[in-house]
């Protein structure tokens, strides 16, 4: 239900810029976003893998039952023909009966011979004919393997929460490039509205020059300077027109929804409180997904270790087999049969041991890549939390700089129209107000941007979320 509502809400916006100029929160881009990612559905699909792959291991630990069928064909059936051994057996028995009868005529002699060879059957007998059926039911069960199986179970259960790792991590990067990228788009669509109350002013002003100019109130050199003030003021806003179509086309390609005619309706946000780093530090330490990732991936190779170790042992195994299709059965085929079996290795090249060692080098190799990773998220803790101190000075600085600006340009204003100040002065003071006013809208997207990435390296996208989209009034938990 919830992806359906994900999915009407990216297609409403979609068919939305074929008829007209629409609004979009971050929160919908964000909806966008996630349902659109092919990075995010292919780390869906990679954690429903890992699942069927634990399914998979756990299932050896119980028996593996089956029945196995077969139609054979040999070069010749298989007969046991012991002519010989019954002509030595009827040989014998005459010349015995001869010997111990010298007298008897030879006629009666032949006669015990024929009565022999008619009372004793052919020594011929088939075993096998030359097209023969199989159809038996067995049952095998590891009792034990050394661990091997245990151990292949533990290491798939890490590779799923591995998988659900890499998932988290997409997510968080997917969130803080929607974030930052909506800001760069909002800030570029802020400036083009600066630029654009700085365009209105100054036509006014070349308006009320103009017309001081002509009853002879200002210089030719006012009024020209107010209509390069015009010239440029009007370059500038077509510069952040392009500039906030191209602002448009990057987030366009991350939340994968075409955005033309737009308005970007959610506000740059200052959280209040902000800790000192340290605090961030500890949290990253405990939560960052990177070093997270690491741990899982170790607690996989040490369990793939054991599993290597439980082929130096004995593998013992129960089973059993019963013969469900007979007629083909010889008489050294018993119908059914049950036991133990038990199999060690003794030689094998060495490649367990290999293998054994490989697993150990692996471990210590991810050992030193986390020590590399704590290293990094100290600094980037640091460095994205003095980004994002420095930028809420910066736009506090600027409020009372507005004050004064705003004044000042109302000041100057009334003094031009009565011919008491100058034409560069009024667009002095208007370029002024208008660099205040960028320089706030830059300060709060260079914070908005450097707190999500501090609570990306901090691996609570959450709280993120919480803090920029959600209802707390813009504090801290």
């Amino acid at each position: 239900m919830k992806k359906f509502i994900i999915l009407f809400t990216c297609l409403f916006l979609i068919s939305s810029t074929l008829y007209a100029k629409y609004s979009l929160t971050l929160s919908e881009a964000l909806k966008c976003a996630i349902a659109n990612n092919e990075l995010i559905n292919a780390s869906a699909k990679i954690k429903e893998v890992s699942k069927y792959n634990l399914k998979a291991a756990r299932g050896k630990h119980y028996p593996n039952v089956y029945v196995e069928g077969s139609v054979n064909k040999i070069n010749d059936s298989i007969n046991l023909n012991l002519s010989d051994a019954r002509a030595a057996v009827i040989g014998a028995s005459v010349a015995t009966f001869k010997a111990s009868n010298p007298t008897l005529p030879q006629e009666y002699i032949d006669a015990f011979k024929n009565s022999l060879n008619k009372a004793i059957p052919d020594f011929n007998m088939k075993f096998q004919d030359d097209l023969f059926y199989k159809l038996s039911a067995a049952v095998v069960w590891p009792l034990y393997t050394g661990g091997k199986i245990a151990a292949n179970s533990q290491a798939r259960k890490a590779e799923l929460e591995i998988s659900e790792l890499e998932y988290s991590k997409t997510l968080n990067s997917t969130i803080t490039s929607v974030i930052e990228n909506y800001f760069r788009a909002k800030l570029a669509q802020e400036a083009r509205d600066i630029r654009q109350d700085y365009l209105d002013d100054i036509i006014q002003h070349n308006d009320n020059a103009q017309k001081l100019f002509k009853v002879g109130m200002i210089s030719k050199a006012n009024k020209l300077r107010a209509e390069v003030a015009l010239a440029q003021a009007t370059r500038e806003y077509q510069q952040s027109e392009r500039d906030l179509k191209l602002a448009l086309v990057v987030l366009s390609n991350i939340i994968g929804v075409e955005l033309e005619e737009v308005n970007l309706v959610t506000d740059f946000k200052k959280i209040d409180n902000i800790r000192e780093a340290n605090y961030y530090e500890d949290i990253a330490y405990s939560n960052n997904l990177t070093l997270k990732d690491m741990q899982q991936k170790k607690d996989m190779l040490n369990q793939k270790k054991k599993a290597t170790k439980g082929t130096f042992l004995p593998t013992i195994a129960a089973f059993g087999k019963y013969e469900i299709y007979k007629d083909n059965l010889t008489l050294f085929e018993p119908e059914w049969v049950a036991g133990l079996n038990a199999k060690l290795d003794i030689f094998n090249g060495g490649q367990d041991y290999s293998e054994y060692k490989a697993y150990s080098k692996q471990s210590e190799v991810l050992d030193l890549y986390v020590q590399n990773a704590n290293k990094m998220i100290d600094t980037a803790v640091k460095k994205y939390h003095h980004e994002a101190m420095s930028a809420i000075e910066q736009y506090e600085s600027l409020k009372s700089s507005q004050d004064l600006t705003e004044e000042n340009l109302n000041l100057y204003k009334k003094s031009f129209k009565e011919g008491l100040a100058t034409s560069i002065e009024v667009i002095d003071a208007e370029l002024a107000l208008e660099k205040v006013r960028l320089e706030q809208s830059q300060a709060l997207f260079d914070f908005n941007v450097a707190y999500a990435k501090l609570m990306d390296i901090c691996g609570n996208s959450q709280l993120l979320l919480d803090n920029i989209i959600g209802d707390n009034k813009n504090v801290e938990k």
